[in-house]
């Protein structure tokens, strides 16, 4: 006989589907070539004690009005990473975000991802490149429950168009995604 070991936790893993706080642990650009030729900007990240294999990939998305990129933005803007300072703008009504996009600002700070599971291979969750801040006040910004609530549902609505936009050969047909590249 021998004195073995065996884990004492309950429960689940930590990658579930649903709702994570998790910790920035590293991130960095990248371009995703595509094989027609198109090339598009990404962010990636990862997570303290996530798997390397289980990152956020989050493509710049550029606002056809004004032309400003939101989506890598947001997650500086959700993370409260490099934020310099809250400038109102010239109507006053929405103000503007300065911030300084170094991948190195993400570092150790917490956000909200969400798991789901993948469609095309439902043993495995995939996190959506829309995630949500945690409750906090910081200098510059601040989110309550409230505000985390409310930007969690939106993310939850769009991983819901995506899942729908997914036909059942497995080909994702929603626009963000066809015309991605």
């Amino acid at each position: 006989m021998a004195i073995k070991t065996m884990s004492a936790s309950v429960g689940g893993s930590s990658f579930e589907e649903g709702w994570h706080e998790v910790s920035i642990s590293k991130a960095e650009y990248g371009i995703y070539e595509a094989p027609n030729g198109d090339s598009k900007n990404y962010l990636d990240v990862w997570f303290k004690d996530y798997p390397e294999s289980m990152n956020l990939r989050v493509y710049e998305v550029f606002n056809k009005t004004t032309k400003e990129e939101f989506n890598v933005a947001n997650i500086f803007k959700y993370a409260c990473a490099g934020i310099v300072g809250v400038l109102k703008d010239p109507n006053g009504k929405h103000p503007i975000i300065q911030y300084d996009d170094d991948v190195n600002g993400l570092t150790s700070k917490s956000i909200n991802i969400i798991l789901y599971k993948d469609p095309k291979n439902p043993k495995y969750n995939r996190i959506l490149d829309r995630i949500a801040p945690i409750v906090q006040e910081t200098e510059h910004l601040s989110y309550t429950s409230t505000d985390v609530d409310s930007i969690k549902k939106s993310a939850e609505k769009s991983l819901d168009n995506k899942l729908k936009a997914i036909s059942s050969n497995g080909i994702d047909n929603s626009e963000p995604f066809t015309n991605q590249f």
